[in-house]
């Protein structure tokens, strides 16, 4: 059943990423949105709008299992690209870093690539003097 999500969530981002790279923004958005309402029951300006302890509070409450927050993360950092000096980048981008500490703290979870994107995400923060 992991494995069969863990595909699911690969192929959306492939698709995803598919689909910015040559579709339209609305294209993307749109896609991306459905996204969120199949598979989190969410919408983007719902999570952008929450504060950094709601988020937390979400993210921690259990609804959604380390598969789904990793895919959620990937989704985030996905669609904040190309990182934008702007207040909702920023905001996708502190919540990126939210989920990777409750994936490793509470689920005991890291990847390379987690790592890389974390690493990625500081420099973000530093070049833009936050």
């Amino acid at each position: 059943m992991i494995i069969d999500e863990t595909r699911k969530i690969a192929l959306i981002i492939a698709k995803l990423m598919g689909i910015k790279e040559q579709g339209t923004k609305q294209e993307f958005a749109d896609e991306f949105e459905k996204v969120l309402k199949e598979e989190y029951e969410a919408e983007l300006e719902a999570l952008i709008n929450l504060n950094e302890d709601e988020f937390k509070s979400l993210v921690n409450s259990g609804r959604y299992n380390a598969e789904k927050l990793n895919a959620l993360s990937q989704l985030l950092y996905v669609f904040a690209e190309p990182f934008y000096n702007d207040a909702d980048t920023k905001l996708l981008l502190k919540k990126v870093m939210i989920i990777f500490d409750v994936l490793e703290q509470k689920h005991r979870f890291q990847s390379f690539d987690n790592i890389s994107k974390r690493n990625a995400i500081y420099r973000y923060f530093e070049n833009n003097h936050e």
